[in-house]
């Protein structure tokens, strides 16, 4: 996963403030300790994918978010060696995305993608 670890940082810090959550509370929903979310916010770790999913997933923002920051580049903005990685958090989050509409576990989920 390529996440600029200033931009995630800043992102992570802000999401969480304006939802009013505390990094324990944070780290409970995603299922890490709360010196993991420390860690994040201070830019000394990145997550792993499952763990950017969950934050996304409790802080109600698309992977992408967090992983790019203020914004989601735009197709032609994107580095194409890190265009493999962008792919691959686009379609994990839509996996997730589609088993909460249908009531099941995202690892039932398969995407297929042709270009």
């Amino acid at each position: 996963m390529s996440i600029d670890p200033h931009s995630f940082a800043s992102t992570l810090q802000s999401l969480r403030s304006q939802r009013r959550l505390s990094k324990s509370a944070l780290a409970r929903m995603v299922g890490v300790t709360t010196t993991c979310v420390w860690n994040w916010e201070e830019g000394n770790t990145e997550p792993r994918d499952d763990n950017l999913l969950a934050l996304s997933k409790a802080l109600d923002v698309p992977a992408a978010y967090l992983q790019f920051g203020a914004r989601e580049p735009e197709m032609g903005e994107c580095d194409p060696a890190k265009l493999p990685n962008a792919l691959h958090e686009v379609i994990a989050s839509a996996k997730v995305q589609i088993a909460k509409i249908a009531g099941i576990d995202p690892s039932k989920v398969k995407v297929s993608l042709d270009y």
